[in-house]
């Protein structure tokens, strides 16, 4: 059994080289399926040989790839193709609803390349993988970072979704959670498809006039995808895991770094990453490598 992992990644450069390793040293018991867009497929450097060497199985797509898809499937049209990058995180969903739709998958893994396991110890992350159990792990600095598109998908499916749930105080990141994939099965045909596109925003961070978007607006924005994938997965998961929020949590690292590095996986966030980021990656590079 190979458990799927989805994402869209930069190119196949050292950061993407890592993420592959430390999934290998981590879960080394695991055979992993990767399907990864890249957003720069031409890059090659001497990481992208060490990639091509790792033992992996790996399907690589291009964005052109993802919208070719879409475009084949009627789901967008050429007005729309023009403005998905605006919104690069949709090339997430376009990947996570192919391999539901074409691979006719019902797991996978959404892993992020800024994401760093900090213990040796992830029973409860093992276990939700090996059985294919959806989870997620919270954001306890941020309850609203999931909520963007609540009113939209409220709206789409006429009923409150957060409605008795016992998830609902939590904000859940998406950059590393366990997907249920038959959130899909609502999203498969073109009409159906097409109403849950009228739930994000395609126009970008930019104002007419140039200037970047503020407030509430820029973080719908920014959030959209993220809202969608964690609302939709433990809303329609009867067997949804949120992982120890004691043990598994992501926090800011301009908040408290010593909070962020508490947690058993840690998940740096955000437009700009801390030298610690790269510090911890260059440490545990040496280390898989000797």
């Amino acid at each position: 059994m190979k458990i799927p992992i989805a994402r869209l990644w930069h190119k196949k450069g050292k950061l993407e080289y890592f993420c592959f390793k430390q999934l290998l040293e981590y879960f080394p018991n695991i055979k992993f399926d990767f399907h990864i867009v890249l957003h720069s497929p031409e890059y090659k450097d001497k990481w992208s040989d060490k990639i091509d060497l790792l033992p992996i199985n790996v399907t690589w797509y291009s964005t052109h790839d993802m919208l070719s898809y879409a475009k084949e499937c009627d789901y967008i049209d050429d007005d729309l193709i023009q403005k998905i990058p605006n919104f690069v995180h949709f090339y997430h969903i376009l990947i996570f609803h192919y391999l539901r739709r074409v691979k006719n998958f019902d797991y996978a893994l959404s892993y992020e390349y800024d994401i760093i396991f900090n213990d040796i110890d992830l029973k409860e992350l093992e276990d939700c993988i090996v059985n294919k159990i959806p989870f997620g792990i919270c954001e306890p600095a941020n309850a609203g970072c999931d909520k963007a598109l609540y009113n939209n998908l409220c709206n789409l499916f006429q009923t409150d979704i957060l409605q008795n749930n016992p998830h609902s105080q939590y904000g859940i990141n998406a950059g590393f959670q366990g997907m249920n994939l038959k959130i899909f099965d609502y999203f498969l045909n073109p009409d159906s498809f097409k109403e849950l596109l009228k739930c994000f925003n395609f126009e970008g961070i930019y104002n007419t006039d140039g200037t970047e978007k503020t407030g509430g607006e820029r973080t719908v924005i920014d959030t959209q995808e993220q809202s969608f994938h964690s609302l939709m997965n433990h809303v329609c998961s009867t067997n949804y895991c949120l992982l120890p929020v004691e043990k598994y949590y992501f926090y800011p690292s301009y908040l408290s770094m010593d909070k962020l590095l508490q947690s058993k996986v840690i998940h740096y966030f955000g437009h700009t990453k801390p030298q610690q980021m790269i510090d911890t990656i260059e440490l545990k590079l040496k280390q898989y490598e000797n």
